[in-house]
């Protein structure tokens, strides 16, 4: 390949990023035209020359893109991408999966430490001024150390927060997976996350994952939404889970049973939730999940931090590195599984 390749960037990467990009390759040339919102339709963008494009969202009407051989998506998760004519082209998908692990494993243990400290509580009493008689009882933690937390989808996010368990808070650490194939070519930083896979003491099969939650004191949902991992965490489920586990869902939504977690921390079944995904987004301003004590709602927002697009723009590169070379590209999503 001598050609000059067209790409089009369609996200708000700042002038610094893009020029950093094109010192990757005389041979790309780059363009931007950014979208609004990340989900606007980009399909009026497109000039019919791009081989290349950066996206939240690919076009719906690929007829206007009859050269494009590649989409590098803005996201980790292609779930916003369901029915996309993409899935039935040979178009090859990537995502910046890779890129969340530090930000989100981070987020995941504040959530984790604010329950398990107490921390909502502590701020409701400094809004009304209140130092309780009683605060060694109503604000009494529990301690990370020694427990165990429980990983629902082990990829880099879930690898990330193994290794910050393990090694920052000497937990035990037991995950599932759904097979045990070794892990499709991925993006991982240097010194991030567990690559061998090697900080589980006990691993556990989608069927199992009953049998997972009943032994952990903290859970945390970190798979993609897919048929298979709908609802997984429901009634069944949450009645297994030990009263003073914790829940934290830092994937999406529709991997708890909406009812049943509502249920659960009503009834004391467990003992609190961060959620930072809901099954419809925005969390609706009438749903109970905002008035409970014992939870704290975040807006989808546990991966924003301000490296998000330096990120992003790092893997883009070495994709982009590799796309020139012939070299396989990271993260390619199988059009039959769409993850």
């Amino acid at each position: 390949m001598s050609h000059t390749i067209p790409v089009l960037m369609t996200m708000r990467f700042r002038d610094a990023l893009l020029d950093e990009l094109r010192t990757v390759s005389p041979r790309l040339d780059i363009r931007q035209q950014s979208v609004r919102e990340d989900r606007e339709e980009i399909s009026a963008f497109l000039d019919g020359n791009e081989e290349i494009v950066y996206c939240f969202a690919p076009p719906r009407d690929l007829a206007r893109a009859p050269k494009l051989k590649w989409v590098q998506l803005h996201s980790a998760g292609v779930d916003h991408l369901r029915e996309h004519p993409i899935w039935n082209t040979d178009i090859t998908v990537t995502t910046t999966s890779g890129i969340h692990a530090v930000p989100i494993g981070e987020f995941a243990f504040a959530l984790i430490l604010a329950l398990a400290r107490k921390i909502p509580k502590m701020v409701r009493l400094q809004e009304r001024g209140e130092w309780p008689r009683n605060r060694w009882e109503i604000l009494s933690g529990l301690e990370l150390r020694g427990k165990t937390i429980g990983i629902v989808g082990y990829g880099s996010i879930g690898r990330e927060i193994a290794r910050i368990a393990k090694y920052g808070f000497h937990m035990r650490v037991v995950a599932m997976r759904r097979t045990t194939q070794p892990p499709r070519r991925r993006y991982n930083e240097p010194g991030v996350g567990d690559p061998e896979g090697r900080i589980p003491e006990k691993w556990f099969a989608p069927d199992e994952i009953t049998a997972l939650v009943s032994e952990c004191d903290m859970v945390v949902l970190a798979a993609p939404a897919t048929n298979e991992t709908r609802a997984m965490l429901g009634e069944e489920q949450l009645r297994a889970m030990k009263p003073h586990a914790l829940l934290i869902n830092i994937a999406r939504g529709e991997l708890i049973d909406d009812r049943a977690l509502v249920t659960a921390l009503k009834d004391g079944w467990i003992a609190g939730a961060g959620l930072d995904a809901f099954t419809i987004e925005p969390l609706p301003r009438g749903h109970q999940l905002w008035h409970m004590d014992n939870v704290i709602i975040s807006p989808h927002v546990s991966g924003a931090t301000g490296k998000y697009d330096d990120r992003a723009a790092t893997l883009f590169a070495e994709n982009l590195r590799r796309y020139l070379t012939g070299l396989p590209l990271l993260n390619v999503v199988a059009h039959d599984l769409q993850y």
